[in-house]
């Protein structure tokens, strides 16, 4: 994080703004260093703020025990008693890091080959925030990208020109979005819960894409959001829609209920047929596009995809099949969602592939 930052965050706890101690600098960035709010504090690490309370700073601490050792004589402390706490609190230490041998692993697998930046992803991020926002409406604004996994969507509202783009997600893919926006001087990445935000409401647009359906709880998720968007500001969201939507409610539903468990190097490979499917399906659409029979191309099922390389239609099937739960909505349910918050001049699209765009004004 860049020091310009900080004014942005707050302590989800207390709501009361932050000092830095800082331990690394490189290029402008904070790379190591401890977020000291009025009761409690956060560490930043590996140039990214991790602002996590209860359970979930518990297990960052467990995890990040090199940064502890690299920096403990540095420490406050009160932040190197509370961090020792948390790591004699494991109960088995060498299952403990094997089991985080094999999540780094995991991790890193499915960023290493899964998920690959390409030239359509500006294409697609517009594409989910249409019809009700375009590349200029974004130039001049603070943005928020909720639940931004690698990153790719903060980048493209970036490059947009903004203020500022905030992209925050739960975690580990925030290190990923990290290096993939690091040399843009308006981006900053958190990781943080959508549960406990620790963001002041100074943003004029936020946006969750395909991440709200994924939650425990969503329509609270939704509700918990509201407060990080300054008054007058825009929220939109991407949600799935349950209309017209019976090919992933009673397929892809019970078949990623068995395979989400699967090791997720084979069920990587599991996912070459179904994206080899859409693959041929978008290849014979093309065809018939060649020919003249565009309306007929367009009719064929994952017709959305025609244009995309074949490993953003494979990422799509892995992300179908890995994520441990999914929701679907009626644009009614979500419509309802907005006017529950007080939001206005709530508008909604449904799109062709299946997808809802939904807006309001705080």
């Amino acid at each position: 994080m860049r020091r310009n930052h900080l004014p942005y965050l707050s302590d989800p706890l207390s709501g009361t703004s932050f000092e830095i101690i800082n331990f690394q600098e490189k290029s402008s960035h904070i790379i190591s260093g401890i977020l000291i709010a009025q009761n409690t504090w956060y560490p930043i690490i590996n140039g990214v703020p991790r602002i996590l309370v209860d359970e979930l700073k518990e297990n960052l601490l467990q995890t990040h025990q090199e940064f502890f050792n690299t920096w403990k004589e540095k420490l406050p402390e009160n932040v190197r008693g509370e961090w020792q706490k948390s790591i004699d609190a494991i109960p088995d230490l060498d299952a403990f890091w094997k089991h985080q041998k094999r999540t780094a692993e995991s991790f890193a697998y499915e960023w290493k080959y899964i998920y690959k930046e390409n030239s359509y992803e500006k294409n697609n991020f517009f594409h989910f925030l249409s019809p009700f926002l375009n590349e200029s409406q974004l130039k001049g604004k603070k943005t928020l990208d909720i639940g931004c996994g690698s990153g790719r969507f903060t980048k493209w509202a970036a490059l947009s020109g903004t203020e500022v783009s905030f992209g925050s997600d739960l975690g580990e893919t925030v290190e990923v979005a990290y290096n993939m926006t690091q040399d843009l001087p308006n981006v900053c990445i958190v990781q943080s819960d959508i549960y406990r935000m620790p963001f002041l409401d100074t943003f004029d647009i936020s946006y969750s894409i395909g991440v709200l359906h994924h939650l425990p709880r969503p329509k609270q998720g939704f509700l918990k959001l509201l407060k990080v968007i300054k008054k007058n500001g825009q929220f939109l969201i991407w949600v799935y829609n349950r209309r017209n939507n019976a090919r992933a409610i009673y397929f892809y539903e019970p078949l990623r209920n068995i395979l989400k468990k699967l090791p997720k190097p084979f069920l990587f490979q599991l996912c070459y047929i179904p994206g080899g499917i859409v693959h041929l399906i978008n290849l014979f659409g093309n065809l018939l596009t060649k020919i003249g029979l565009t309306s007929l191309a367009q009719k064929l099922p994952f017709a959305y995809y025609a244009h995309f390389p074949f490993n953003m239609k494979l990422n799509d099937a892995f992300d179908v099949l890995a994520t441990p739960k999914s929701n679907y909505y009626y644009v009614e349910d979500i419509e309802r969602w907005f006017h529950d918050g007080r939001l206005s001049k709530v508008r909604s699209f449904e799109h062709p592939e299946a997808g809802i765009t939904c807006i309001g004004i705080r």
